[in-house]
């Protein structure tokens, strides 16, 4: 794998990695506590809904590209269902209430973990069947695990 990532273009990788940053910094202002902890509660629901937006999006022009003539219901129903799932999660996080049954809120950092998790699924798949490149692959998995490890941190404390 360490070979693969090795392999992908420059630019990809460092902006890749750049927009990690938003995740990691969100997970440790939340963890300070106080008012950054707030406010990071708000942003950084929403930069992953956006990110998990970007990366339906492109599989949603993929296969516009690939499949002009005929592209495929299905994998344009994913892209929109996981750019719909983060929106919706952000507006649970706003909803939240204490009369609720549930807290909307750790639900929220829930569905964002599994569209990320789903979103990579998609990616390996799509890897493997050669619709995207084979370094995307190891990218994917770091960017994935990076996000996914934040929002986890996240819900975490937020459920403390």
């Amino acid at each position: 794998m360490l070979k693969q990532l090795s392999e992908a273009p420059g630019t990809p990788l460092v902006l890749g990695f750049a927009g990690l940053v938003p995740f990691f910094a969100g997970a440790f202002a939340i963890a300070l506590g106080g008012q950054a902890a707030q406010q990071a509660a708000g942003f950084l629901p929403v930069y992953a809904a956006v990110i998990l937006s970007f990366l339906a999006g492109g599989r949603w022009t993929a296969e516009i590209v690939l499949r002009a003539d005929a592209p495929r219901t299905g994998v344009l129903l994913l892209a929109v269902a996981l750019s719909l799932s983060g929106w919706f999660a952000v507006l649970l996080q706003g909803w939240n209430r204490p009369e609720l049954p549930m807290d909307a809120e750790l639900v929220g950092w829930g569905i964002l973990i599994a569209g990320f998790v789903i979103q990579y699924l998609w990616d390996r798949g799509a890897v493997r069947g050669a619709t995207l490149p084979r370094w995307y692959l190891p990218v994917r998995l770091v960017l994935t695990l990076g996000a996914v490890i934040s929002l986890g941190a996240a819900l975490a404390i937020r459920a403390m």
